[in-house]
């Protein structure tokens, strides 16, 4: 499970920085004099060319700060998953379960309430009942 998390991840950042390296190339033709179908005026004033290339850049800015806190956002949710879904975890709650049915059988609880309170089938509970209870 968490390896298709971490495939997706990467699938994610791969299409953002290919979206990035589009709109990188996008702006670069616009403001090159070339792409523009206005003539290029010599006099113009230096502020004016320097404030268009600073609100794409503000804009780039904004986006991967967003794409920061997404990507964050998601690695939060993979840490935060439960680990009992895996197989050694998994294991290791089972066997605490019957750690904990084998003591209550050993103290006269019944089957009934040993599969209640360990989560085992009543079958299990039974078994346990039978081999761990005093007579």
């Amino acid at each position: 499970m968490n390896d298709v998390i971490g495939y997706v991840l990467i699938a994610l950042a791969i299409l953002n920085l290919s979206g990035l390296l589009l709109l990188f190339r996008r702006l670069g033709h616009a403001s090159s004099p070339a792409a523009t179908s206005e003539p290029v005026v010599a006099a113009a004033p230096e502020p004016l060319a320097t404030d268009e290339a600073t609100i794409p850049t503000e804009a780039l800015a904004g986006m991967l700060r967003r794409l920061d806190h997404r990507l964050g956002d998601i690695e939060d949710q993979v840490r935060h998953t439960p680990a009992v879904s895996m197989a050694s975890d998994a294991g290791a709650t089972n066997d605490r379960a019957l750690a904990l049915a084998q003591r209550l059988a050993r103290q006269g609880a019944t089957p009934q309430d040993i599969a209640e309170t360990c989560g085992i089938s009543l079958t299990e509970a039974e078994l346990l009942h039978r081999l761990h209870s005093p007579r």
